[in-house]
């Protein structure tokens, strides 16, 4: 059996849609936007880091149970991982509001220089997890929704189609760069014009500036095609578009929002502290009680 080229397939590309038959790929688009705004709500609302961990962790269970294997997701948020661990190093060494007054958890090589600020530490591991939490709950909803069920979902809701079909083109816009960026890569590859080849930092420059001009070039010819054949079918010419395809609110869709209406009002209840339950401990406390 002939092994799949990784770099052309479809699977590993960030933002592109896969076919599968689990939970999130038979929910309508609308309702999985429903839930990215409630996880948006809760990541920006909650304070505890335990508690955005457990978030976390569940986006990671809800990709592996949509047919992403952590591999394929680790694989996405690769780059995305890169940044967010440099932003750490970078907020915890260099706190762009340092206090006299703020807890300062211990020295690093007991260097006075160096301190490891409570703060800095909170805030660094806080946007940690907001963006990993926000960033695989997008790449779950594009991965296991169709642009064009979304664009129909949109029409149904009564928004006028222009809008829709622009925000598809747009959208479906980004799979392709990705994918013609490799392509890219691949064919100066070929001509022996790799990274491998990029030892100094002139020659990197120049491939990566070639590399892009090249795929900007690619994109603005798949853009002057689409907008020709968009003219050649008079688009917009009928006020009153009728279509094919609908994508109706089924029973398991209303049952899926409730239920994470009711997830979401629990959270938030809870994370705003009206619930008399107790709080998460913090791990400032946690520490204290190990290290004291």
């Amino acid at each position: 059996m002939k092994r799949k080229n990784k770099v052309l397939d479809h699977k590993t590309y960030i933002f592109a849609y896969t076919q599968g038959n689990s939970l999130m790929h038979k929910l309508n688009p609308i309702s999985k936007i429903i839930f990215l705004i409630y996880l948006t709500i809760l990541t920006f609302v909650i304070d505890s880091l335990i508690f955005l961990a457990l978030i976390s962790l569940s986006i990671l269970i809800l990709a592996l149970s949509s047919g992403i294997s952590l591999r394929n997701l680790f694989r996405k948020l690769r780059f995305m991982m890169i940044v967010l661990i440099i932003s750490v190093i970078l907020n915890i060494f260099f706190n762009a509001i340092p206090s006299s007054q703020e807890t300062i958890l211990f020295y690093l090589f007991d260097l006075e220089f160096l301190p490891i600020r409570r703060l800095a530490v909170y805030f660094a591991l806080k946007a940690l997890f907001i963006v990993l939490t926000l960033f695989s709950s997008a790449i779950i909803y594009s991965n296991t929704t169709s642009m064009k069920d979304f664009v129909y979902a949109l029409i149904s809701m009564k928004i006028p189609y222009k809008y829709c079909f622009s925000f598809m083109v747009g959208i479906k816009y980004i799979p392709l760069i990705e994918e013609e960026a490799k392509t890219v890569a691949l064919a100066q590859k070929a001509r022996g014009l790799g990274l491998e080849r990029a030892n100094t930092f002139k020659k990197a420059y120049k491939l990566v500036f070639e590399r892009l001009a090249a795929t900007l070039v690619t994109i603005l010819r798949k853009s002057q095609v689409t907008s020709i054949s968009m003219e050649n079918r008079c688009f917009g010419i009928s006020k009153h578009r009728t279509n094919l395809t609908k994508v109706p609110f089924k029973r398991k869709d209303f049952l899926f929002v409730l239920l994470v209406s009711l997830i979401f009002l629990f959270l938030l209840f809870y994370a705003i502290r009206i619930l008399p339950l107790p709080y998460f401990p913090s791990l400032f406390s946690i520490y204290l009680q190990l290290f004291s």
